[in-house]
């Protein structure tokens, strides 16, 4: 989108939006097998377990760099700690709470 001229926060949005669409889509078929959910219930919800997995990610990234450092390499570190956190958190939420397999129970 660069290359189109369209400003670099809004590309950002889009490949946000984008990717966390095309991750549903794959989560709810292959990773969860959830194949009978309708998506507009369960999207909503998948896309602000993602939204706050990013903001995870960039507290992360902060931390690093406000205790290690604001060499590149720290820097580098600190997104990839922030990745494996916010990856965590994420396939957590959606395991325990999207994609959650609700058995009934007899009581």
């Amino acid at each position: 989108m660069t290359f189109l001229n369209v400003n670099y926060n809004l590309s950002s949005v889009i490949a946000f939006l984008v990717a966390v669409t095309q991750n549903y889509q794959l989560n709810k078929k292959w990773t969860f097998k959830d194949h009978n959910t309708k998506t507009r219930k369960k999207f909503p919800k998948y896309l602000a377990l993602n939204f706050l997995s990013f903001l995870i990610n960039l507290a992360v990234l902060n931390v690093v760099v406000y205790y290690f450092g604001e060499e590149k390499l720290i820097q580098i570190a600190g997104q990839i700690a922030g990745i494996g956190v916010a990856m965590g958190f994420n396939f957590l939420g959606s395991y325990l709470i999207i994609f959650a397999k609700h058995e009934e129970r007899d009581i």
